[in-house]
């Protein structure tokens, strides 16, 4: 059900699933996984468990949360493509959203980086950790997500919204072909990086923000069962862990070759967990069929969780950061995984939920803000 504002609550449920998702991996990628897989975070945290040459069903269990952030960014921009594929882009209030949003979160970051400095004097905790404090400079190098879904929002505004409104349906299916096809095909991919680094990327984003727009105006999957959505998410995970698997399996192989044919009686193992890319079929797949499922899904206008839907922006900028990933850093993860895996799951989920509350504190803080300046701007501003 749709409410005045034209907020649907079973997608903005989604895009806060999807928030949920990108700090799960952000954790995952930036912090469990290097203690994992980088040696000089071993040596110092004394938590090499994984480090035999071994399968370990926990690290399986990590490579199939490799693709959440990922698929969560594709989730953001179908949401966007849904919503602004068949209208006319207000550009001003994109910016302004965008910018306003980006220097509150770096002045917010820099003031927390003194909050630490501070802090750190008074505790030794923090003091034998690396924190890295964020500099107002780093307001140009906020989360990349920013960029690139300004990118796909402003090709929307100059061209690709009046070029989709001119397509045939026929038409409209070819040309989300052609633009998957050569994201995804090997050498054409490859070409559209060595053109302009993250290119591919974009493309990726052209066709989702497009695919959304088709499925709103064609709704191509109707007569499609709910069920077979979540058989293609099931068996997509199936293959990333046989994937994965083999890949292990492989690694495992290579270190007993070159112990053999070296004659070598040590040879350090380091375990690996796959990442993906914006762009891999896998991410594509599981983020479309998410979208359709939750599409489909009729709940009533939900005020509260429209609200804090409106807050993801912000969350993200607050914690895509050195600051947050290095006081992630302050948990021995692997210690955990290895010795109690669901201690590990309860942990990562409440790191995840705690994230998530402090970048919609911060929203709050910069709505309320907002508020005032707009009231007092008499006091800067003539009449």
């Amino acid at each position: 059900m749709e409410n005045k504002s034209g907020r649907q609550s079973n997608i903005e449920l989604l895009r806060i699933i999807a928030m949920l998702m990108i700090i799960c991996y952000h954790i995952i990628i930036h912090c469990v996984n290097i203690q994992i897989s980088n040696p000089a975070s071993i040596e110092r945290l004394q938590n090499g468990w994984f480090s035999t040459p071994n399968f370990y069903s926990q690290l399986l269990m990590l490579a199939l949360m490799m693709p959440l952030g990922l698929v969560g960014n594709a989730i953001f921009i179908m949401i966007s493509g849904y919503f602004l594929a068949d209208r006319e882009i207000d550009m001003l209030k994109v910016s302004k959203k965008l910018i306003s949003q980006l220097f509150f979160a770096a002045v917010t970051l820099v003031l927390a980086s003194s909050f630490f400095i501070w802090y750190s004097c008074k505790s030794q905790f923090l003091s034998e950790n690396m924190i890295s404090y964020i500099k107002i400079q780093y307001f140009n190098k906020m989360s990349w997500f920013v960029g690139y879904y300004f990118i796909i929002i402003l090709i929307a505004f100059m061209f690709l919204n009046k070029y989709l409104a001119k397509l045939t349906q026929k038409q409209y299916v070819g040309f989300l072909l052609a633009i998957f096809a050569v994201t995804e095909l090997g050498w054409s991919g490859k070409l559209l990086d060595d053109l302009a680094s993250g290119l591919r990327t974009v493309f990726i984003g052209v066709f989702l923000y497009a695919l959304a727009g088709y499925i709103k105006k064609y709704d191509p999957f109707k007569k499609v069962r709910g069920y077979v959505f979540v058989l293609l998410i099931v068996l997509a995970n199936v293959i990333i862990g046989l994937s994965y698997y083999n890949n292990v399996i492989g690694k495992i192989d290579t270190y007993y070759d070159t112990m053999a044919t070296q004659n070598l009686t040590e040879l350090e193992f380091i375990q690996s967990i796959p990442r993906y890319e914006n762009f891999s079929v896998m991410v594509v797949i599981i983020g479309i069929c998410l979208f359709e499922l939750a599409r489909r899904i009729t709940i009533p206008s939900i005020g509260l969780i429209n609200r804090i839907a409106q807050a993801t922006f912000m969350i993200y900028l607050i914690h895509d950061n050195g600051l947050a990933y290095s006081i992630w850093q302050t948990q021995d993860w692997p210690t955990l995984l290895y010795n109690d895996t669901t201690g590990f799951l309860v942990k990562l989920l409440t790191w995840t939920l705690g994230v998530f509350v402090v970048g919609l504190v911060a929203y709050i803080v910069y709505t309320i803000l907002k508020k005032l300046i707009v009231k007092s701007k008499w006091l800067f501003i003539k009449k």
